[in-house]
């Protein structure tokens, strides 16, 4: 019994391996609880610190949990940041640093190091330090694309987080790519029945239509969202400006519209926060806007033009502020596809007289799919026609013109159903330009006088050009018809011609048959419409072309007839 004795009294012994790890969890224990407290209380001298304002007036446009939210276009005129709080800031990144040296795999420190860097807008030393991370490597990942992303840098950001995603395990990457809260309550409900699997198609399009800039190197606002993913996983296990614990109504305010970049204080203005505690006010950055579209584009068939997307709305779902664009400007644009062979060729025309637009850039590019882009050669007229060759049908197509010195941004834009195919007659877009004394001959001819928006004054003719694809060689007739039918009735309107106090709108109609041959597959035609009967008014072109023996197949547009 006495040798048994001893023998378990030294199994329990602890060796001195074991006795190393124990000082050392106990220091790291330690030095995590001093890094905290430390986080915590430049917090509490932040709030401290903030300067007074007038609050929101009543206004609270957007009701989550605890948090009442409001869109400003611009900032308040608050002071610049005290230099306590500055001071303070400073101290906090030092003392995190060297903590760091004794803890390098620590994933919480080596975020709050980023993290202060960027909200003290020293971007650049939170790029160094994020590329010098040696925690978890998809979370070092994660936060290299937070400092590309707040630099501007939208490609590295998007490796970096494509990087960390590739990283994480499957339950963690089907948290991190959750985008219920940006959906609106239809697609948001039937998102949420789906496995995160199933999920992915209405990602990939969420985010091929959310798109700011199809021709910037990547997708700034998808960026933006994983950016305020970090920013939430940091929020979650640390103390915030609000001072108030983390939570499901705080993370979606968060990924919705994103981390403010100003504080501000109000006298108490409710219950949420203790007695005595000022309400905290964060100014997210503006002025911001509404990229994601409207719910219906969401639906994988869906086709549509640039109202689609509305920009400016103050009740989207979601909101962004790239760092390039400050200003939305209204532009002009007809965009047309046509068949080259197996590539297709999309055309152009534009105009944008924006007084912004001091030193215009102007790219055309297409989507194929939600990662494959084809952008055209920029060029600097505000006026004109371009056009790009595509190796196969686009999902969307957008001319845009950006103005980096003044931070302008003027697009326009067109979402295409897929192509079933399965049809041997086939029609490409309608491409309306100014009809001279001959129609046009062919695609160069009509794009050369191509009207750069939908607007005509309805005194004029307008020309419409099209192709037709997979006719006989040889030849063949077909009937075509051209409907144009006012599409924008007001109420007011609908009401005085169902009491017969206004006259009807009735459908222009106009039919004939057409015989021609097809070169190498393509037929080109071209018709002048005389449009000075019909009132000043939005309108749909309808092109209706029926082979022999085949089914019909129809081409629209839309047109602006103004007064003269």
């Amino acid at each position: 019994l006495v040798i048994a004795l001893q023998l378990q009294t030294a199994s329990l012994a602890p060796t001195p391996a074991a006795r190393l790890a124990a000082i050392e969890a106990a220091d790291s224990a330690r030095d995590a609880r001093r890094a905290r407290d430390a986080q915590a209380s430049f917090e509490r001298a932040r709030r401290s610190n903030l300067p007074w304002e007038g609050g929101s007036g009543g206004r609270c446009e957007v009701r989550l949990g605890r948090y009442c939210w409001w869109y400003d276009e611009t900032a308040p005129p608050l002071p610049p940041e005290n230099e306590a709080t500055t001071r303070r800031r400073a101290e906090l990144i030092a003392q995190l640093d060297t903590l760091a040296e004794l803890h390098p795999g620590d994933d919480w420190l080596a975020g709050m190091r980023v993290h202060y860097r960027v909200d003290a807008r020293r971007t650049d030393a939170a790029d160094t330090v994020a590329r010098g991370c040696r925690s978890t490597r998809w979370w070092c990942d994660a936060l290299l694309g937070y400092a590309a992303h707040v630099r501007g840098d939208a490609a590295l950001a998007d490796s970096a987080f494509a990087a960390a995603l590739a990283g994480m395990d499957e339950a963690t990457r089907c948290q991190w790519t959750d985008i219920h809260t940006l959906l609106p309550s239809d697609s948001r409900e039937r998102y949420e029945e789906l496995t995160c699997a199933d999920r992915a198609p209405m990602e990939r399009r969420y985010w091929l239509l959310g798109w700011p800039r199809l021709a910037a190197p990547a997708n700034e606002w998808r960026n933006e969202f994983f950016t305020r993913r970090v920013q939430a996983w940091l929020a979650e296990r640390s103390r915030t400006p609000h001072n108030l614990s983390w939570g499901k109504d705080a993370e979606e305010l968060l990924l919705r519209y994103g981390w403010p970049n100003v504080w501000g204080r109000v006298e108490q203005i409710g219950g949420t926060y203790a007695a005595g505690e000022p309400s905290v006010i964060g100014h997210d950055p503006s002025p911001s806007f509404a990229f994601a579209p409207q719910e219906a584009l969401l639906d994988s068939l869906a086709s549509g033009g640039d109202d689609g997307w509305d920009l400016r709305s103050r009740y989207g779902e979601s909101r962004f502020a790239p760092i390039h664009v400050r200003r939305i400007a209204p532009i002009s644009a007809q965009l047309a596809r046509f068949r080259r062979g197996d590539s297709v060729l999309v055309v152009a025309a534009y105009a944008t007289a924006d007084d912004s637009l001091a030193h215009p850039i102007r790219r055309l590019a297409a989507a194929l799919d939600d990662q494959h882009t084809v952008v055209g050669p920029p060029d600097s007229l505000r006026v004109g026609t371009t056009a790009l060759r595509l190796p196969s049908a686009p999902r969307l197509v957008g001319i845009e013109v950006t103005d980096t010195t003044t931070g302008t941004l003027a697009r326009r834009r067109m979402l295409f159903r897929p192509d079933t195919g399965g049809v041997r007659v086939a029609l490409s877009d309608l491409l309306l330009y100014r009809p001279g004394a001959e129609p046009a001959p062919v695609l160069d001819s009509a794009l050369a006088r191509a009207i750069p928006g939908d607007t005509v004054s309805r005194d004029r003719p307008v020309g419409i050009f099209w192709e037709t694809y997979g006719l006989a060689e040889g030849g063949e007739s077909v009937d075509v018809a051209v409907t144009v039918e006012r599409i924008d009735r007001s109420w007011f309107r609908s009401a005085r011609q169902r009491l017969g106090l206004g006259d009807q709108d009735t459908p222009l109609r106009i039919r004939w048959t057409d015989a021609r041959s097809a070169a190498s597959g393509v037929a080109p035609h071209a018709v002048s419409l005389d449009l000075g009967n019909l009132p000043g008014g939005r309108y749909r072109l309808t092109l209706t072309l029926t082979p022999d023996g085949a089914p019909a197949v129809a081409s629209t547009g839309e047109i602006e007839l103004r007064e003269p």
